[in-house]
């Protein structure tokens, strides 16, 4: 039985639980990924040979190397094809049968789907994403379709990796968002990363905002919202705070919150997070890489270290609301 690490409490007896209940299943699936692999070896040796030989026809035809250059990467552009749609199945059951199996093990739902969108308006009205991705804008078709949002103007939004559960009272969604703004003919990432929700079992007497500093560009306020001096200068280096309850900001910015803020950005590989505490939710925006993929194909799945990626990913994920939450006792 592998050892798995087990990082957090919550992850205790997991390696058991990988090979009495994951690994038969992942195992099973090897066996169609096998399958699928031989067929790309033998449809791509057939789409690989006819390149060839028109590559080799067409450059005795016109002497054009180029011609023949273009139809051989032609020939590898549709190997490639051929692979990612022979393993796109394999690949999305794999990832829904390793975090699937991983959150029902602490208690969460994991969905691949999103059913539960981030509001973006509320995001982008209190600066917690990029400017112009507003659902509703004035005079832009909106249109959503599994997942992604036309928001128009050349510009959408796609939504998928849902995770949702209880910790410390709080009931929280995670989602990786991709916001992406069209230039020319292509589509360019504006932000991808995770937006959290938590909610609290108590409301906020005020509306309370945490931005990136911007130097001598800060503004002095957010909307209705005044500047908030932070205590630590360390924090105050790194942060600009808004807030319509200065006390009570002062009682939710305290200096062991927001190194827990940092450290929580540092263990999900992120960058720039911010966050607010608005309407009784706490909202976390963290940029990030891609996360929660099934790895490559090429290898086994019952191989350890794709499920221990995945394990220490959604551990992240954990660090996240146990380091804002169980320390503070706001439950």
């Amino acid at each position: 039985m592998h050892p798995f690490n087990e990082h957090h409490p919550e992850l205790k007896g997991f390696s058991k639980y990988f090979h009495d209940e994951i690994f038969p299943l992942l195992a099973a699936q090897d066996g169609v990924r096998r399958e699928a692999l031989g067929k790309v070896k033998l449809y791509g040796a057939v789409i690989a040979a006819l390149a060839i030989c028109i590559a080799i026809f067409a450059y005795l035809k016109t002497r054009e190397p180029n011609l023949s250059v273009f139809t051989l990467i032609g020939g590898g552009a549709g190997i490639g094809a051929l692979y990612s749609w022979l393993m796109k199945s394999i690949r999305g059951e794999t990832k829904d049968k390793i975090v699937g199996s991983i959150c029902r093990y602490v208690g969460w739902t994991f969905l691949a789907e999103v059913t539960d969108k981030p509001d973006l308006n509320k995001l982008e009205t209190y600066g917690l994403i990029p400017k112009g991705f507003r659902e509703k804008a004035k005079g832009s078709p909106v249109s959503v379709s599994l997942g992604n949002v036309n928001l128009g103007g050349g510009k959408r939004a796609s939504f998928e990796d849902q995770m949702s559960g209880e910790a410390h009272g709080a009931q929280f969604t995670s989602v990786e968002t991709h916001l992406e703004r069209k230039n020319d003919d292509n589509w360019q990432t504006v932000f991808r990363g995770q937006v959290m929700k938590l909610t609290f079992p108590r409301k906020f007497l005020g509306t309370t905002v945490v931005l990136r500093d911007k130097g001598r560009f800060q503004r002095k306020t957010l909307g209705n919202m005044k500047r908030v001096g932070l205590v630590d200068p360390v924090f105050e280096k790194i942060f600009e705070a808004y807030s319509t309850d200065q006390v009570e900001s002062r009682y939710l910015l305290d200096p062991v919150f927001m190194q827990k803020l940092v450290d929580l950005e540092r263990s999900v590989d992120g960058k720039n997070i911010r966050f607010g505490f608005i309407e009784g939710q706490l909202l976390i925006v963290v940029e990030t890489p891609n996360r929660f993929e099934a790895g490559s194909m090429l290898k086994p799945l019952t191989a350890p270290e794709r499920t221990q990626k995945i394990l220490d990913e959604v551990g992240a994920v954990y660090d996240i609301v146990d380091g804002v939450m169980k320390p503070q006792g706001r439950s």
